[in-house]
């Protein structure tokens, strides 16, 4: 009984979230972001966001546009899965995208998708604690960052 509750409650949380618009500085792409998330400096180029709530990861989008019509995307995304032997191949909405995590030195495991079509590429990750890994909150915020990438539209 409790497990049928707790499935239910996740659900609730999940359907009564409420996000805002994020369009880039460049405005080359916008997505949907968790009211409770904010986006903080990182390099140029690069989107950084986090929960302001309570730390569960820091997710990054930076965006590439080749100015011609090519098909560039294409191109880096099967290099990246013929590059990485952890990458797998996924779809992102619509979008094939490569997917792999890696552990980095600082006990953080990091997710990277690599995503895009035509000429617009996508190269996102999501650093968490790996001590986070395995667990509800874990869980439930990887796939809050997944609807993000997956929300990504090219204006």
């Amino acid at each position: 009984m409790a497990v049928i509750f707790y499935l239910v409650k996740f659900d609730q949380i999940k359907c009564l979230m409420s996000y805002w618009e994020f369009t880039s500085s460049n405005n080359w792409f916008s997505t949907k972001l968790p009211k409770n998330w904010s986006e903080y400096e990182d390099e140029e180029g690069t989107y950084a966001f986090f929960n302001t709530d309570e730390w569960s990861g820091n997710l990054r989008i930076t965006p590439y546009r080749w100015p011609d019509d090519s098909d560039k995307a294409p191109e880096y995304i099967k290099d990246e899965l013929n590059d990485n032997p952890n990458a797998v191949a996924i779809k992102i909405g619509d979008w094939d995208a490569a997917f792999y995590s890696k552990e980095a030195k600082d006990d953080c495991l990091i997710y990277f998708w690599a995503m895009g079509i035509r000429n617009h590429l996508f190269l996102c990750s999501f650093t968490v604690d790996k001590n986070m890994v395995g667990t509800e909150k874990h869980d439930k915020e990887l796939n809050i960052v997944e609807n993000v990438l997956n929300n990504i539209g090219i204006n």
